[in-house]
């Protein structure tokens, strides 16, 4: 856990790794020796997500700084287990950041009812489902084809992202069992979503249509989770279209991913 105490006792440390590490100069140089760890610690987290996912690399230094954290601690509150799938030390750093990029802007973010994470190489057959499915979540866990993520992120303007289709689900899930916390606006928030539901519904069914791709109609927790993915990956799109869908999100997420910064407040 030494990582993890570092983190507090050295913020000016930490910024000063960060910082060169963005300006692509070498933080070792004003690093002092027993935080060598550290270093490539955070030199690992932020080359490994930097490569995949957009979102990072679009927030300031502090968003950077605050997300790099967020990825540690998540990380390690969770058991990996790789499934017919060889491991690499990139991936529970990658699946973590999925998790932070859709909790960035709420103070409960580390999804605590899900302790093991399962990573699939491809397409899989799950219990009650009837065909292949490349991700899901039930209560041992939360399920990724590690394939699909790939793709994901590798695509990040088409609307679909099974990690963060899937992390939704956790965090729906999450929210709605009081014993493990939530932020307190979140369910008041929540409730705002879903009054749009119905008349989104009812449009998409009038004009055999939709912004939001056809799996988004198999019920609300995959409306919600499809949303999701689309609010991440096309939120000019999904604001232009269906603004209620957009706006309710960003106070669900207390994140507009339009802006720089990304949170509101905290």
């Amino acid at each position: 856990m030494r990582f993890f105490l570092d983190l507090y006792s050295m913020p000016n440390s930490l910024h000063t790794i960060i910082s060169a590490l963005l300006s692509n100069k070498n933080p070792d140089a004003n690093i002092a020796p027993e935080y060598q760890h550290l270093t490539d610690t955070v030199r690992f987290y932020h080359t490994t997500i930097s490569q995949y996912i957009s979102y990072y690399n679009k927030l300031p230094d502090w968003g950077k700084l605050r997300f790099l954290k967020r990825v540690h601690f998540f990380k390690n509150s969770k058991e990996f287990h790789y499934l017919n799938l060889e491991s690499i030390p990139e991936m529970p750093v990658l699946v973590s950041a999925s998790a932070v990029q859709l909790t960035f802007g709420l103070r409960s973010y580390l999804l605590p009812f899900f302790k093991n994470i399962y990573l699939t190489a491809d397409a899989y057959k799950a219990k009650y489902f009837e065909e292949l499915t490349v991700g899901h979540v039930s209560t041992t866990g939360i399920y990724i084809a590690w394939k699909y993520f790939l793709e994901g992120f590798s695509n990040d303007n088409d609307g679909v992202n099974t990690a963060l289709h899937e992390m939704a689900h956790a965090l729906r899930h999450q929210s709605q069992m009081k014993e493990f916390g939530m932020d307190t606006d979140f369910n008041p928030d929540f409730a705002k979503y879903m009054q749009q539901y119905g008349p989104v519904l009812i449009q998409a069914f009038m004009n055999r249509r939709s912004f939001l791709r056809n799996y988004a109609f198999t019920d609300f927790e995959e409306f919600w989770a499809v949303s999701v993915e689309a609010f991440f990956e096309m939120p000019a799109e999904l604001k232009q279209y269906l603004p209620g869908i957009f706006s309710t999100l960003c106070e669900v997420l207390n994140q507009d991913p339009l802006t720089e910064k990304k949170i509101f407040s905290l």
